[in-house]
């Protein structure tokens, strides 16, 4: 045994042995590594074949409308996912034959998984885009927002809207300083009256009080009652003698004649008290008068001095009335003139001669309110010192009687030369704003006269369908309003909360032809928001363009073009022919549930416009004698009823299909727009994608039938395979663990796992 193991006889064989094998398996294990690293490779492609080919059955009606969503179902695209994928694997390839890779589909291993859907906002804007991108629409619609800067509008709407927000912000100071001041002055009158009638009242009081305290004298009660006392006592004692007079001239005349001499003096001392007793009783009765005068003036005294009192606090009131009213006026006033001075104080621009009726305003100086509350203090202030020269005063004597007419006569006067120069200041003032509100009243008689004309114009709902049809699409697009089950939610509510957006029903844009004021203002608003949507993000005008070139509107197929026939449209789904004939457009912009309130909304807001851009050509030329009144709303009231008739006639041609100048005064050259030109100013001036966005999905639903959150745009797809090691499948198993083959070795076989994502 030893000789064998140490024995060098075939050595090289041994070491021949210990190099091939190695090599050998080193070889091995190479072949399977790159076949697995081709099947892999082919797993990839075959998966990602598939996955395209399950996206190439787009939806036709909804390619129609510019869009792309998966067409099949669920089911059949896992289907045709497996056919495809397992006719791209070598396997299934010349089946029989040799393969070097021979990859199989593993049952049951493929799977599509939907992702993205058009309902997301996300993806049907990014289609949208795409879709727009190449339509020649879409510089139709640069082209009008470059007109509009290059014919010069900007600057006659900026004057426009500026002039209608600083002549309604002035209006509203002005009538907020004449409330006050009409306030103050009805307290004035009120307290020229009251001194008035406490003047006369006082006169006639202290004359009274004058003349019981020169019958009184130095008298006082008291001293008067003492006296009656004693003179009441001298009276029961003479009538006492009197009668014992009595009692002894019966006894003389019993005793016959005796007692005659003694009788006759008796007599003659009756007589003399009798005389006594006739003055004793006239001093009481003039003593008892005169403590009834006494009674009568303090009374009196005491009532003079409480209604003093009480007259005083009366005049003080209608002095804390009018002072904070004056204070009021008086700040306001100096609002009014600081918004003047910078009004005024700016260069002034050509043609904007409206603004001189800015140096019209009435403007009131300080010391018209200096003098107004120093007279109505001053009243207050003297009558006060009556009411104390009223309270200090015991017994009116000559000169205490001279003090208080003076005191009452003083405040009566102040009062009195008050009155006379500040009537005259507010009579004027008064009739002015009179005549202005007249002058106010009747523009705003014609433009609301306009206003109903236009109401009873706007139409536009029974052109094609019948409303209760209309009211059924609405119903499905809208919902019934109730949002306390899912069947009763719209398609517009669907894809609302689709995008986690509250789903709103209407819109924050609201028009109307109501009343003639606010809509004359707010027409002027819209030109400031046209300037600045002139700044609108390009992605913004493609989403509106595609709603204005997809969607139908009120004068579809009426407009004409320059030859004066019927424009051609070019759509693959023509819109013309949708179920909710022409007003989709006006749904995008103001989605009520009613064709009737969407119709008259952008008949509403189309007017406003007209009106607003009328306003400002009759502004760039106003009438001369309003702008000395110094009313800058009157200005614009007269000019927007000069507007409205223009206006109104614009939009009869506008609803009929015509195009209409935008301005002869303004724009140079002249541009005109149409009915949909108008639409589309007002999706640059409402752009809100999101709302306009769900009711464009809805109704593309209910015209193609197509829930686009089952309409897939970007879908996953999974597949597994294997492929049959050649080898020593035990090592590649070894390194299955290391990470480096990229599938899963079971028994003799090495499975993958692949995926891909395609997207629309």
């Amino acid at each position: 045994m030893k000789r064998f193991v140490r024995s060098e006889r075939g050595a090289v064989s041994v070491y021949l042995i210990l190099i091939i094998v190695p090599v050998f398996l080193f070889q091995a294990v190479l072949i399977d590594f790159a076949r697995i690293k081709l099947a892999e490779k082919e797993t990839e492609s075959a998966v990602k074949a598939a996955a395209r080919s399950v996206m190439s059955s787009f939806d036709t009606k909804l390619q129609a409308m510019g869009l792309y969503g998966l067409g099949i179902s669920q089911e059949l695209s896992e289907e045709v996912f497996r056919t495809v994928f397992a006719n791209n694997l070598s396997s299934q390839v010349s089946t029989g034959a040799f393969h070097y890779v021979d990859t199989k589909p593993i049952d049951h291993g493929e799977r599509v998984t939907p992702v993205y859907a058009l309902a997301s906002h996300e993806i049907f804007e990014r289609q949208l885009l795409e879709d727009m991108k190449i339509k020649a629409p879409i510089e139709f619609m640069l082209e009008i927002t470059d007109k509009f800067r290059k014919t010069g509008t900007k600057a006659p709407f900026q004057f426009g809207s500026q002039f209608s927000k600083e002549a309604a912000e002035l209006e509203k100071l002005i009538d907020q300083r004449e409330k006050q001041l009409d306030e103050a002055w009805q307290s004035s009158e009120e307290l020229y009256r009251k001194t008035s009638l406490i003047h006369s009242n006082y006169q006639t009081r202290i004359t009274e009080l004058d003349s019981l305290a020169s019958q009184i004298g130095i008298h006082t009660a008291d001293e008067v009652r003492n006296e009656i006392v004693q003179v009441e006592n001298q009276l029961q004692s003479v009538q006492a003698s009197i009668r014992d007079l009595d009692m002894s001239i019966a006894a003389i005349s019993r005793a016959g004649s005796g007692g005659l001499a003694g009788m006759q003096a008796i007599l003659e001392s009756r007589h003399a008290l009798s005389t006594q007793a006739q003055q004793l009783s006239q001093k009481l009765n003039d003593l008892q008068n005169l403590l009834q005068l006494i009674i009568k003036y303090v009374a009196l005294l005491a009532a003079t001095k409480l209604e003093a009192l009480a007259n005083t606090k009366e005049i003080g009131l209608l002095q804390q009335a009018i002072e904070p009213a004056l204070r009021t006026a008086k700040q306001q006033n100096d609002e009014i003139r600081t918004k003047l001075n910078g009004i005024t104080s700016r260069p002034n621009t050509e043609g904007t001669s409206a603004n001189e009726v800015f140096q019209s305003v009435s403007v009131l100086g300080d010391e018209y309110f200096y003098k107004y509350q120093t007279a109505v203090a001053s009243i207050t202030a003297l009558f006060t010192a009556f009411q104390e020269v009223v309270d200090s005063v015991q017994l009116y004597t000559a000169e205490n009687t001279n003090k208080a007419n003076q005191a009452n006569d003083a405040h009566w006067t102040e009062s009195q030369e008050f009155y006379n120069k500040q009537s005259v200041l507010e009579r004027t003032r008064m009739e002015q704003n009179s005549a202005v509100s007249a002058n106010k009243q009747q523009q705003k008689s014609k433009i609301q006269t306009i206003l109903n004309q236009a109401k009873q114009s706007i139409g536009g709902c029974s052109l094609v369908n019948a409303q209760s049809s209309d009211d059924e699409l609405y119903d499905r697009l809208q919902g019934t309003g109730s949002q306390s089950s899912s069947s009763t939610k719209g398609f517009y509510q669907k894809y609302r909360e689709a995008n986690a957006q509250e789903a709103t029903i209407g819109s924050e844009v609201a028009y109307d032809l109501e009343k003639s004021e606010p809509v004359s203002l707010k027409a002027m608003d819209m030109l400031a928001a046209f300037n600045n949507a002139a700044e609108v993000m390009r992605n913004e005008l493609y989403v509106n363009e595609y709603a204005l070139t997809k969607f139908n509107y009120r004068t579809i197929g009426l407009e004409k073009d320059q030859t004066g026939s019927p424009k051609v449209l070019s759509n693959r789904a023509d819109p013309r022919k949708h179920s909710l004939a022409n007003q989709e457009v006006e749904y995008l912009l103001y989605g009520f549930s009613s064709c009737s309130a969407n119709i008259s909304s952008a008949y509403a807001e189309m007017f406003s416009f007209r009106l607003a851009i009328r306003t400002v050509e009759a502004l760039l030329d106003p009438k001369k004698e309003l702008l000395n009144i110094g009313s800058p709303l009157l200005v614009l009231l007269a000019a927007a009823a000069e507007g409205a008739v223009l206006a109104f006639q614009d939009m009869t041609k506008l609803v009929n299909g015509e195009a209409v100048e935008l301005s002869a005064k303004i724009a140079a050259p002249a541009l005109s727009l149409t009915y949909k030109d108008y639409l589309r100013v007002f999706m640059l001036i409402h752009s809100n994608n999101t709302k306009q966005m769900a009711r464009m999905q809805a109704l593309i639903e209910l015209e193609t039938g197509r829930d686009l959150m089952q309409a897939t745009t970007y879908l996953q797809g999974n597949a597994s395979s294997d492929i049959k090691l050649w080898f020593i499948s035990q090592i590649m198993k070894l390194l299955d663990g290391s990470g480096l083959l990229g599938c899963k070795v079971i028994g003799n076989r090495c499975q993958f796992s692949s995926s891909a994502a395609v997207a629309y």
